[in-house]
């Protein structure tokens, strides 16, 4: 199961990495990561991580770091629509 997180925290020396160390200590791998710095003082990471474990029990967790302002499990996209199937028509 994979699972979408968007991240704020403070710029700080060693932020990144007491973010990441969290994520795989808890359980979850990283699938892929983009991360912007809005301003001199913090960070907007967007994670996409993989595991089997609770993603909610990990939120929490990384609501604990001390540099970390905002941790949101983003929602899923809506799945398309699927294809109109054939139909047959007859005259």
């Amino acid at each position: 199961m994979s699972v979408d997180f968007h991240i704020e925290l403070d710029h700080s020396e060693g932020a990144l990495l007491r973010l990441l160390g969290t994520i795989e200590r808890r359980g979850f791998a990283l699938l892929n990561l983009a991360a912007d710095k809005p301003d001199e003082e913090s960070y907007v990471v967007r994670l996409r991580l993989a595991g089997e474990r609770d993603p909610l029990v990990l939120c929490r967790q990384l609501e604990r770091l001390v540099e970390v302002r905002l941790v949101k499990v983003v929602p899923p996209p809506p799945e398309p629509p699927p294809p109109p199937g054939f139909q047959a028509t007859w005259l």
